[in-house]
């Protein structure tokens, strides 16, 4: 029986590919920070699922969060969201992106004359 050696295998793109797993996961960690409700700014509550009952919605607004009106594309704007409102709506099918406030700001209406 002849003995064989068994040579190691390479691939070059194995790293190639673990560096771009690296890059893929560094660019998630960055855009949910940036992206997280921080308290002083504005939320975009947007929900993913239908739902009947938003808890972390009622959660923010006993925290003293403020509704002011209806998002863009569907949703709720959340004024001063309490801190732990991306994570609760997250685990309820809902997404809380920051915004800045000064784009929640009522539009002006010119005055009749």
């Amino acid at each position: 029986m002849p003995a064989t050696s068994a040579a190691p295998v390479t691939c070059a793109a194995s790293p190639r590919l673990a560096l771009a797993a690296q890059a893929s996961v560094l660019a998630l960690v960055i855009a949910v920070a940036e992206l997280a409700p921080r308290p002083g700014l504005a939320a975009w509550y947007l929900p993913l699922v239908p739902a009947r009952h938003h808890a972390a919605l009622d959660w923010a607004l006993a925290h003293g969060a403020a509704l002011n009106g209806n998002g863009p594309f569907g949703g709720l704007i959340v004024i001063a969201p309490p801190h732990g409102l991306g994570a609760r709506a997250l685990y309820e099918g809902a997404l809380a992106i920051s915004i800045p406030s000064i784009l929640c700001q009522p539009r002006e209406v010119p005055p009749h004359g």
